[in-house]
């Protein structure tokens, strides 16, 4: 399956994982005729061919450091290898990194499932309108 996500694109083989070689060599086929503005980053069960530089976390400081989001607490939550940088940044910044499923991570937090995220999301909702400062 191909993901269009604006600036890159993904190539998913989780519905047919007997076909990770083909992806993988037909992606770096794609980076050649991208050339070196490029990058093919492996997640799980899938390779992304998008702008070499950008990753994650740099997406994440950048709109940190916008309006709406200057000077608040970021909360990034993500389950792949994609997601580490994102989970530097916002460790950081003291905000709550989150890993979901199973795997080494060096997010703060460690949740099982999106049910768990579900969950998590409302007792932190809740918290905050508390007045809690967190």
């Amino acid at each position: 399956m191909v993901e269009h996500k604006g600036l890159s694109f993904a190539l998913h083989y989780r519905n047919a994982p007997d076909m990770c070689e083909w992806a993988q060599i037909t992606m770096q086929v794609l980076l050649g005729a991208l050339g070196p503005g490029f990058q093919l980053v492996e997640g799980k069960m899938v390779f992304e061919l998008k702008p070499g530089g950008r990753d994650k976390g740099t997406a994440i400081a950048d709109f940190m450091s916008e309006t709406p989001f200057a000077g608040r607490l970021p909360v990034f939550i993500g389950d792949d290898v994609t997601d580490e940088d994102g989970f530097t940044v916002v460790n950081i910044a003291g905000g709550h990194s989150i890993k979901v499923g199973p795997g080494k991570s060096i997010a703060r937090w460690h949740l099982r499932d999106a049910h768990s995220v579900r969950c998590w999301l409302q007792a932190y909702l809740d918290f905050l309108e508390t007045g809690a400062t967190a």
